[in-house]
């Protein structure tokens, strides 16, 4: 048995139906704190926030894993950032999608995205996100800029979930330092380009990867590789020939680079079918790792608000 079938993650075609839960904040006008507090403003280098005088700066916040929040701005309540607070800065820049590769990777699961309205800017809100060894409750929400993405965390420990909801007070009350370059909302003609696109080959991978699962001989095997491949390199072709929003274009980037890469490392699994098992073993490698190339792709289009219906 050359590979043996996996599942594959049901993150392919489905992920393209358009599902956008806009106007979480819209409507909102500036959230004011209770009567008689006092209101102050913070700023960082992108935006502008104000906050209630219970709510203090404080020097650091708790590190979440994966998540690298640079120069950032932090708010918690009476200043302690131990148990719940605000973290705003800037996001690496280069990434495919609005959240980093690193940090997703760590994640049991994709949280839900949401395109919400603060005021007059559109940003991408994930509730309850979760990764491994960080108990707080965690709530982010992402600004796309021309250089790097705007980041901001609420947080709050078992215990002090109700300054979640100060939290995001304060994040409605957001104003821009700059220039944002595009709408962040998911385009309906676009996904119903790329949908059936992805559902075709969601279909065919998956059919043709429990086969390869099934055979043994090395001529079967070198075969289904090469169809797979090629199924991969005309998805690919036809993906590059979409014209994705601005908010997309770096996701369709570094899909059609995964998908070139699978159909690489099946055509690789094809030649090396017939020789020494060591060769085998390292194909089949190569062809795991563009695989999950691709479901992380994929994955990027569903936190950019293109989801399951």
């Amino acid at each position: 048995m050359y590979l043996t079938a996996r599942r594959l993650p049901v993150l392919v075609a489905a992920l393209l139906a358009l599902a956008v839960i806009a106007g979480y904040l819209a409507g909102h006008h500036r959230a004011q704190p209770a009567a008689k507090e006092q209101v102050l403003l913070a700023r960082e280098a992108s935006v502008a926030l104000e906050y209630p005088s219970s709510w203090r700066p404080a020097v650091s916040a708790p590190v979440i894993p994966g998540l690298s929040i640079a120069h950032p701005l932090v708010l918690a309540p009476g200043g302690d950032a131990a148990r719940a607070g605000l973290i705003s800065g800037q996001l690496p820049a280069g990434e495919p999608g609005p959240l980093p590769q690193t940090f997703v990777a760590l994640m049991p699961e994709l949280p839900r995205t949401e395109v919400v309205s603060i005021l007059d800017v559109r940003a991408y809100r994930y509730p309850r996100v979760h990764v491994p060894a960080y108990a707080p409750s965690l709530e982010l929400y992402v600004i796309p800029t021309a250089g790097r993405p705007t980041a901001i965390a609420c947080y709050a420990s078992q215990g002090a979930s109700s300054y979640l909801r100060q939290c995001e007070q304060i994040v409605a009350t957001l104003t821009p330092v700059g220039h944002l370059e595009y709408d962040v909302k998911p385009r309906a003609g676009y996904s119903s380009r790329l949908g059936p696109v992805i559902d075709e080959l969601d279909r065919e991978r998956l059919i043709i990867r429990r086969q390869m699962g099934a055979v043994r001989a090395p001529r079967a095997v070198a075969g289904l590789a090469r169809t797979l491949a090629d199924r991969f390199a005309t998805t690919a072709a036809a993906i590059r020939a979409f014209r994705p929003p601005a908010a997309a274009a770096a996701a369709q980037a570094a899909l059609v680079a995964s998908l070139e890469r699978a159909d690489e490392s099946y055509r690789a699994l094809a030649g090396a079918a017939s020789g020494p098992a060591a060769g085998v073993a390292a194909a089949q490698a190569q062809v795991g790792s563009a695989e999950g190339g691709v479901d992380g792709a994929l994955a990027t289009f569903a936190l950019l608000g293109y989801k399951h219906s």
